[in-house]
């Protein structure tokens, strides 16, 4: 009788504490998520003429829309503990990114000192995309700014017959307390 008491105690402790796992599991699912951006920047060919010296572009500004996607995902502002860059790829179309010895880029916007976010070096030959490797810094207070850019530093290995269009894909990942 003891061994039947004991064996019913254990296998409902067992599925309570998978239960807890799966509610916590569904927490962190509502109050975690993840924001896409997308921008463009051009390197004009003058850019090519040193090869020797970093060349800083900045992109044009970024809406964040941080206040729609908090409300979105039923959270706000102040109960935002870390958003983290999760994802910067640089791609180009129709060419490669040859041209590229390293890449550093910075998140910047008003009122905060620019933080690198990510950099890339040993660019792969024949590359028409990659993917920066990322620093691991919180920028939700660049994320609650209206604006955000980046502003990227380039290293040439080689120059370049014309302008080089590039396109810059970012993911950031919310952590957040849901509103009560």
């Amino acid at each position: 009788m003891k061994k039947i008491v004991a064996l019913l105690l254990t296998s409902v402790l067992m599925m309570g504490l998978g239960s807890c796992q799966k509610t916590k599991d569904q927490i962190n699912e509502l109050t975690e998520f993840d924001i896409d951006y997308t921008s463009s920047m051009t390197i004009p060919s003058t850019s090519f003429t040193t090869v020797t010296a970093p060349v800083e572009i900045t992109t044009p500004n970024i809406a964040t829309n941080t206040s729609t996607k908090f409300a979105e995902n039923k959270t706000t502002q102040d109960l935002v503990s870390e958003i983290k860059m999760t994802k910067f790829n640089i791609s180009t179309t129709g060419a490669n990114l040859d041209f590229l010895k390293s890449v550093s880029i910075y998140i910047k916007t008003a009122g905060q000192a620019d933080q690198l976010v990510a950099s890339k070096s040993n660019i792969p030959a024949g590359a028409t995309s990659i993917s920066a490797d990322l620093q691991d810094v919180n920028i939700k207070n660049y994320l609650f700014a209206e604006n955000m850019q980046f502003r990227v530093s380039f290293l040439f290995q080689t120059g370049s017959p014309g302008n080089q269009n590039l396109t810059l894909s970012e993911t950031v990942h919310v952590k957040a307390t849901l509103v009560k």
